[in-house]
């Protein structure tokens, strides 16, 4: 009887571990994922944002950098305020896929560069927000 009730707690001590243990993993989010969630918050951006009639996006590995490209009708930029809730949005929307939802946290330690797509396929370099920091940094708003 003894050996029983030893063998019931020391299972159920192991059943209560495993199961702390597994309630505090975080799921670590993979680049491919943030990558494909940062591509879907583009075309987000695109359908639901009057002033973008199109929206590229692409990551460059070696300076670990998201470009986001957007175009806006008529090459007109929108006010800088709309800038930047169009930049934060797109950043919020993207680091969703992540443990910590906050893209001044999920980003951290990426470049990211948004950037104007010219009907005569040129590009202007609009915000910048630079590994470790939080801040996007409007360089080119006229």
């Amino acid at each position: 009887m003894t050996k029983l009730r030893f063998t019931i707690i020391i299972t159920l001590i192991t059943l209560a571990s495993i199961l702390l243990v597994a309630c505090n993993e975080k799921e670590e989010v993979s680049l491919d994922n943030l990558i494909k969630t940062m591509q879907e918050s583009s075309l987000n951006i695109e359908a639901n944002e009057a002033d973008v009639t199109s929206t590229h996006y692409a990551y460059d590995p070696d300076s670990k950098t998201f470009y986001f490209g957007l175009q806006f009708e008529n090459d007109e930029l929108p006010s800088e305020e709309q800038q930047q809730k169009i930049y934060e949005k797109f950043l919020s929307k993207a680091s969703e896929v992540t443990t910590t939802g906050d893209w001044r946290k999920a980003l951290e330690s990426y470049n990211v560069t948004f950037e104007q797509l010219l009907s005569n396929n040129d590009k202007k370099t609009l915000a910048l927000k630079k590994s470790n920091s939080d801040i996007i940094e409007l360089v080119n708003t006229k």
